[in-house]
This record gives C-alpha cells, sequence and structure tokens, in this order.
C-alpha cells in the first residue's frame, strides 16, 4: 500500500495517494510515519486543519522527526497563523539549519507579511552563521537582495561569493541572471560561458547562457544552444518562447506561427458552477473566499508579480467556490481548444479537443501593481480571469491591460508589446503558456483581483449516450 500511495504522488494523482496513506494507516495504526504522509499530502491539498491534526496524531504515536514542524509551518502559514508558522520554521531549521526551501519559505514569509528585507535576511544570515561554507545559502542570500528591489547588490554578493568559493554551478547561474538584470549582459556571457565549462549537463546554467547571448545580441550562438535544449525538451514553453523571441529579433517571418494574437488569443466568460443561481453570484463568492487569503503586503519571491500579493487557489479547499472553480472556467477552455484546431505548431499539435485545469493561483494587485513579462514553462494553455476589476482601465495608455509579445528577457534592441486585452469581470483570457505576457501598470482605482490557470491537454470526452 505504501509503494502505491508513492506511485500515486509521483504521478500527480494526489486523492489516489491519500486514500493509499489512508488505507496504509488501517493496516499499521501505530506508525507514526504514515499519519506524517497524510499530513504533507493534505498540505499540498491546502486542506491545512487537517493537515495539523494528522501531524498532533503522528505526534501522539511517537513522531519525533524535525520535518514535522516543517509540514506544519506550511499549513499554519496557509491558514495564515504567520506567527505561529514562524515558530514552526525556527524549530526546524534549528536542526536543519542548511535546508534551502525552508530557509527561503520563510524569508519570503517575513518578507510577504512585512516588506522588511533586512528582517527576511535575518534566518539565512543565521543559517550562514552556521554553516558558512555552503554556496546555496550565499547564493539565497543574494538572490533574497535582488528579489526585493537591489539588483545591483545582489550581483556584487555573487561575485564576492564567486571570488569564495570558485566556480559553483549555483552562483555562476545566479550570477549569470543578475548581470542581465544589472543590464551587463557581456558578463552574463562571461558566467554562462563557465557555467557551460564546468556543469556542462546543468541545464538551467545553459538555458541562462542561452538567454545572455540573446541579451549580447550573440543570436547565432544563442540559437545554436537553443537548438539543443528545445531537443531535449520540445514541450518547454520557455524554449519555445525564446525560439519566438530570437526569430522576431532576425525578422524571421516564423516569429508569426508562434505568436499569432488573432489565433491564440481567446476571451470567453466563466460559467456559474452547479449550486450557483448565477455567475455573478459566482463571483461574489469565490472573490470573498480569496480576499480571505490574500493576508499578505508584498510579493513573493521568484515570480511575475511586483507590488501585489500571489496565492494558491486551492481545489481542494475547505471554500465551496474555490473548489468550483475547474468546473465555472472549463466551458470556456473547452471552447479555445475547439477554436484552435489541428495544427503542426508547438500549441496546436497537442490539442485533443479538450483540457484539464493543471493548477491555479490568485493574483491581488493595488494601484502601481503589475506583472513583468514572463510564461509558464510547464504549462499548454495558460489564463487569466479578473474578478474585480474597476472598469476605468484608460485605453489610451492601455493602463490595467493585459499586454502580450514584450519578451521578459533582455534584447539587444527594445521590444514592445504587440498585443493588448482589456481585463473585463468574469471573462477569462487564454493564451499558450509560451506566450510572453504582462500588465501595464495602472494608477488609481481599486485593487484588481484575478485568477491564473494552466491547462493540460486532456482525453477527449466521449460524445453523450455512448
Amino acid at each position: 500500500m505504501v509503494d502505491r500511495a508513492r506511485a500515486h504522488h509521483r504521478a500527480g494523482r494526489l486523492q489516489d495517494a491519500l486514500h493509499a496513506w489512508r488505507s496504509a494507516i488501517a493496516l499499521s495504526p501505530s506508525d507514526p510515519v504514515l499519519d506524517y504522509n497524510v499530513a504533507a499530502l493534505l498540505g499540498d491539498l491546502g486542506a491545512y486543519e487537517q493537515a495539523i491534526a494528522a501531524l498532533r496524531q503522528a505526534r501522539g504515536k511517537g513522531l519525533k522527526a524535525p520535518e514535522a514542524f516543517l509540514v506544519e509551518g506550511r499549513a499554519l502559514l496557509g491558514l495564515l497563523q504567520t506567527d505561529e508558522a514562524a515558530s514552526a520554521y525556527r524549530r526546524y531549521l534549528r536542526e536543519r539549519p542548511a535546508d534551502i526551501d525552508a530557509l527561503r519559505e520563510y524569508a519570503q514569509m517575513i518578507w510577504m507579511r512585512s516588506g522588511d528585507r533586512k528582517a527576511a535576511l535575518q534566518p539565512v544570515e543565521a543559517a550562514i552563521g552556521k554553516v558558512p561554507d555552503a554556496p546555496a545559502l550565499h547564493a539565497l542570500r543574494a538572490q533574497i537582495v535582488g528579489q526585493t528591489g537591489y539588483p545591483q547588490a545582489e550581483y556584487q554578493m555573487l561575485c564576492d561569493a564567486l571570488a569564495r568559493f570558485g566556480a559553483h554551478p549555483l552562483l555562476e547561474h545566479a550570477a549569470c541572471k543578475a548581470a542581465l538584470e544589472c543590464d551587463e549582459p557581456g558578463r552574463a556571457v562571461r558566467h554562462g560561458e563557465t557555467l557551460e565549462k564546468t556543469a556542462p549537463d546543468f541545464e538551467k546554467g545553459r538555458s541562462a547562457h542561452c538567454t545572455a547571448l540573446i541579451a549580447n545580441g550573440d543570436l547565432d550562438r544563442a540559437q545554436a544552444r537553443l537548438d539543443a535544449l528545445r531537443a531535449a525538451a520540445p514541450q518547454n514553453q520557455y524554449y519555445i518562447a525564446l525560439q519566438g523571441t530570437l526569430w522576431r529579433l532576425k525578422d524571421d517571418a516564423r516569429h508569426r506561427t508562434l505568436f499569432d494574437y488573432d489565433a491564440f488569443v481567446f476571451r470567453a466568460p466563466l460559467e456559474a458552477p452547479e449550486g450557483w443561481r448565477s455567475t455573478d453570484a459566482y463571483l461574489d463568492d469565490l472573490s470573498a473566499s480569496l480576499d480571505a487569503r490574500h493576508g499578505f503586503r508584498q510579493h513573493p519571491f521568484f515570480l511575475s508579480v511586483r507590488g501585489g500579493s500571489q496565492v494558491a487557489l486551492l481545489t481542494q479547499a475547505d471554500s465551496p467556490a474555490m473548489r468550483a472553480y475547474p468546473q465555472a472556467v472549463s466551458p470556456a477552455v473547452q471552447a479555445f481548444a475547439a477554436h484552435l484546431g489541428a495544427g503542426d505548431d508547438p500549441l496546436r499539435c497537442r490539442n485533443t479537443g479538450a483540457a484539464a485545469m493543471a493548477g491555479a493561483w490568485s493574483i491581488l494587485l493595488p494601484p502601481r501593481g503589475f506583472h513583468v513579462n514572463h510564461v509558464h514553462p510547464e504549462g499548454w494553455i495558460s489564463s487569466a480571469c479578473h474578478l474585480r476589476h474597476d472598469g476605468e482601465a484608460d485605453a489610451r495608455d492601455h493602463a490595467g491591460w493585459l499586454k502580450f509579445g514584450e519578451p521578459g528577457i533582455k534584447t539587444p534592441v527594445p521590444l514592445e508589446p504587440e498585443h493588448f486585452v482589456k481585463p473585463e469581470p468574469g471573462v477569462a483570457v487564454f493564451f499558450p503558456s509560451y506566450l510572453w505576457h504582462g500588465t501595464v501598470p495602472f494608477d488609481s482605482g481599486a485593487a484588481r483581483l484575478t485568477v491564473a490557470a494552466d491547462f493540460a491537454p486532456a482525453a477527449p470526452q466521449a460524445p453523450a449516450g455512448r
């Protein structure tokens, strides 16, 4: 049963995994590790209170593993009980001071609730004091400085760490990206070249080197590296975006086969799920549920939002409105799949005529908030649906609008947005996950509440009656 649970988990069948773990508990009721695994999975599903209850059972059976504090911290964070979550993270980090994921989560929580850079850095500084010779800790410290608004300082810290530790892949990779943020493409290329020499199998390093070559105008060298990256990962949406960008920079007409906005950007309204009398009633309930989860004042690290907050939309959560979102959006995304039809381009070649939601999250943007241009590397189709929008977007400068086509990487010449979409409450905008997209900042009005989602190809549904 344990092997079955792990197999379901690896395949992403989380509900099946949960059932298998609970069956394993029935067979071995005194084993606390089984309850711990249930708690961790419940946390992943967003059932935070149930996760904490499962941890209590595990501890009652004698569980002593410090990892339980990490699961507890994540669940408490999901419940916005940040003081209690901080205590759990600290207890875990006393035993595992160099756990990069836990440190990043804890520092991010401090930053999101306070906007205090120095406070966010404190747990990482403490970890470096205990484990001074861990390059990953020095990389994380520098990256937090960059993510909170100081790219020049980030790059200098990374260069100092490289001088201390030598050509470590994590440091070189971070330095390559930071150099680009500082508009130093030549330096970024040198970091990328070092990465290829010292860590030739490090895919993220080769990807960063390719991006640096584009920024430096070395388009033919970038294309050669991109060809190898795409051959190894043909469905990686970021690599497809880089290909379209290279073609655009070279005035290659193939750019339009990827960035065909008329064919590949689609709008459709949500529909009222079962249990709601109207779409407006559903949007009101979903907005209220999400408002209750947006408890932070600053953006998370390493994501596209700036000046706002982002939280997961948990379709297994206690909120009926969150659980119903896949049903509300399904008719619209199926309509998009039908609209796309068949083709041999990277989008339509995967089209089965049906799509299933692979993940969703919500963004709250106050005035002057925005999204930097980005893509969704693991997606196929992506979407953005405004739930609350004040309707005062300026048609002249597109304030608050979605924009498409402006690269999220540095380019040797500026490439402007090519397409704009005005947000409308309750209307989802669908597009290829590889399509560069962001938002135009806006200066006034109420905060905008949005749900974004990724979709994967799904098996087509059989006709009714068969």
